[in-house]
């Protein structure tokens, strides 16, 4: 139980990574806070005592205030920051209305702007402050039409190497990229295809593990990356791409 006594926000832990993220930390021993709009979140706390949902727009600065504030109130400090909420989105730069641009930056960027102010602050106590972010290997290469997503995951880079800078060495912060991940969101893609199975078996090839990855298993990485066995890593980005970033960049 390697998270015993540490208390840690899971941003979008309802469904897909965030959910996974938020179950293993529970196993670990860990105290887990779980901020996301979906209004059956409260189903991604397995029953377990140790699990707390707060229903609020990550975009929403009074809101998150607020959930802040109860999460002061309620907790003596913050030891782990998973900025996992995040959207996907697509379009050429010309296709890309600016309501979509600025809905893509302010969920997949600003909200975790939001949260890691809100959360440094409550963060001072702790032994092994750490704050991760997901991106996406997106950041790094990129398909076509994810002109205002590529844009968003790869200032994430920019954000963590920030937050890693200036406020060590009491916190790291790193970003993890993954590849193709068997998520809702996901499911919701490729649902919007014809053909369903021959959108799958593409997006498996692409990668050099012939596979979409499962939750869980970046979930893995990030908890080892938020435990004491990752306390020499910050300020860098960790790609979990089933090597797709070996194949295509």
């Amino acid at each position: 139980m390697q998270f015993t006594n540490k208390t840690a926000i899971v941003t979008g832990g309802a469904k897909g990574i965030g959910k996974a993220v938020a179950d293993k930390l529970l196993e670990e021993g860990a105290t887990v806070i779980i901020l996301d709009k979906d209004e059956k979140s409260g189903e991604a706390t397995g029953g377990s005592s140790r699990c707390y949902y707060n229903q609020c727009d990550l975009c929403d600065i009074d809101q998150l205030e607020s959930a802040f504030e109860k999460i002061k109130e309620t907790f003596a400090g913050i030891d782990i920051l998973v900025n996992n909420a995040g959207i996907q989105t697509y379009g050429t730069v010309t296709e890309t209305s600016e309501e979509l641009w600025d809905l893509t930056m302010n969920v997949n960027v600003k909200s975790m702007f939001f949260c890691s102010k809100l959360a440094i602050p409550l963060m001072e106590q702790s032994e092994n402050a750490v704050i991760i972010n997901l991106s996406s290997v997106q950041a790094l290469i990129t398909q076509k039409r994810v002109a205002a997503y590529a844009t968003s995951k790869a200032a994430i880079l920019g954000f963590t190497k920030s937050l890693a800078v200036d406020y060590a060495p009491h916190l790291r912060c790193v970003a993890i990229c993954p590849g193709a991940v068997m998520t809702p969101m996901l499911e919701t893609t490729i649902d919007a295809y014809a053909d369903t199975k021959k959108v799958i078996i593409e997006t498996e090839n692409i990668h050099l593990l012939k596979r979409i990855a499962k939750p869980e298993e970046i979930a893995d990485f990030i908890l080892f990356a938020a435990s004491d066995k990752g306390k020499f890593m910050t300020g860098q980005f960790y790609r979990i791409d089933g090597g797709i970033g070996v194949q295509l960049g």
